[in-house]
C-alpha cells in the first residue's frame, strides 16, 4: 500500500493511534474478532467522487509523506489478517494490484458465486461474518465502502472505528456511510495530522 492514506471508496490511514485491543483465542466467536474502519473522507463526509475515484486524497497523502511517514498506516495494517469490503470497493483494489500481501478478503455483494483472487468468502453481511469467525481471523479491517460500512454498521460489527477528515469540501460524491439508523459513538482520542489532517478514533457504543 502506497503511504499514508490510500481509499477506494474507503481506507486512509492513521499517525501513531492508541493501539485497539485485539481479541484472541481458539473460539470463533464474535467475541474472538476485532472489527475496526479505518477511513478518509471529506468534511462533508464524502470518501470518494460520484465516479468512485480517490485522486482528490493524493496532496493529502504528499503532505503526510513528506517527512517519510506513512501516516501510521504500517503500524496499523501489521495486525489485520482479514479485509471486509463491498465488491466495487475489491474491483478497484484488484485494478491496482492487491497490496495486503497474504490477508484474505471478504467481499459484500448480492451476486451469487462471486469469486476472485485473494477473496475468501462472498456474500451478504451474516455470510460473510460467519465465514470470518469460523476462518478463526482475529482483527479485521472494514474497508467500504459506505454502503458495506453501513451493513457492517447495523449487524453490530464494528468494535472501533478511525476516521481521517481531510480539510477539503468535495461538494458531491459517494458518503462514507449509507443512510440508515442512527448510532452513537464513544470519542476515544483526537489527534491532528499533516496537512491540515483530523484524525479521529471512537468506540461503537449502540
Amino acid at each position: 500500500m502506497a503511504t499514508a492514506i490510500r481509499s477506494v471508496s474507503v481506507t486512509a490511514p492513521a499517525l501513531s493511534c492508541p493501539r485497539w485491543t485485539i481479541r484472541s483465542g481458539a473460539d470463533v466467536s464474535r467475541d474472538s474478532v476485532s472489527y475496526v474502519g479505518y477511513i478518509a473522507m471529506s468534511l462533508d463526509g464524502f470518501i470518494a467522487d460520484e465516479s468512485g475515484a480517490v485522486d482528490w486524497l493524493t496532496p493529502f497523502n504528499e503532505a503526510l509523506a513528506i517527512d517519510g511517514g506513512d501516516g501510521g498506516y504500517g503500524a496499523f495494517i501489521k495486525d489485520i489478517d482479514a479485509l471486509l469490503m463491498g465488491r466495487s470497493t475489491y474491483e478497484q483494489v484488484m485494478g491496482w494490484g492487491w497490496p495486503y500481501e497474504n490477508r484474505a478478503g471478504y467481499v459484500l455483494t448480492r451476486q451469487n458465486g462471486y469469486t476472485g483472487d485473494h477473496v475468501a468468502a462472498a456474500g451478504d453481511i451474516e455470510a460473510l461474518r460467519h465465514a470470518i469467525e469460523n476462518a478463526g481471523h482475529s482483527r479485521v479491517w472494514i474497508m467500504g465502502g459506505g454502503e458495506t460500512q453501513r451493513a457492517a454498521l447495523n449487524a453490530g460489527m464494528f468494535d472501533a472505528l478511525r476516521v481521517f477528515i481531510m480539510p477539503t469540501l468535495l461538494g458531491r460524491g459517494l458518503p462514507c456511510f449509507a443512510p440508515g439508523d442512527q448510532k452513537n459513538l464513544k470519542l476515544t482520542a483526537v489527534a491532528q495530522q499533516p496537512g491540515g489532517i483530523l484524525q479521529i478514533d471512537y468506540s461503537i457504543e449502540d
